[in-house]
Order: structure tokens, then C-alpha cells, then sequence
């Protein structure tokens, strides 16, 4: 598992990837790019030539700013786009 994220730099801190990427381990072939700007981004997944499913999940900016970290925010988003929610 890959988790990346592109973020403004007033909230980098609460967007923390390496627990989502401890918490999924074992997932391969999964690529999750987390996007927290204020401008917002598409959400346009792809897969790589090598076979590797990158999922792009926008944040609320908003949101995120409010909180004092996004764990809980990103673990329950994640969940439900590789469709772990049930």
C-alpha cells in the first residue's frame, strides 16, 4: 500500500498518512492519494501499467481545518472507497 497526499500547508499536520497506511498493510496493489486543498480536486482513479489501483479521496478543507487531526476522517473515507463499509 502507497499513501501520498497533497495538501495546503496550514493542515499537513492532520492529514497523516503513515496511519493509513499501517492500518491497511495488507492491501496490495492499492495506491491511495489523500487531496485536502481549498480549491478542491478531481476524482479521477486510475491504475498504473504495473497493475497498482491508485484511489483519489478529496477531503473537506473546511473540515479538516477544524479538527485537531483527521484520522478518524480519513480511516472511515478510505474504508468506504475500497469498500470496506458494510
Amino acid at each position: 500500500m502507497i499513501v501520498v497526499k497533497v495538501v495546503d500547508q496550514d493542515i499537513a499536520d492532520k492529514v497523516d498518512t503513515p496511519f493509513i497506511e499501517a492500518t491497511f498493510s495488507d492491501l496490495p496493489n492499492i495506491g491511495i492519494i489523500f487531496i485536502c486543498t481549498r480549491d478542491g480536486r478531481p476524482e479521477d482513479d486510475w491504475t498504473d501499467e504495473d497493475g497498482l489501483r491508485y484511489i483519489i479521496i478529496n477531503l473537506p478543507y473546511e473540515t479538516v481545518r477544524q479538527m485537531p487531526d483527521a484520522q478518524q476522517l480519513m480511516l472511515a473515507m478510505a474504508k468506504q472507497r475500497l469498500g470496506l463499509v458494510r
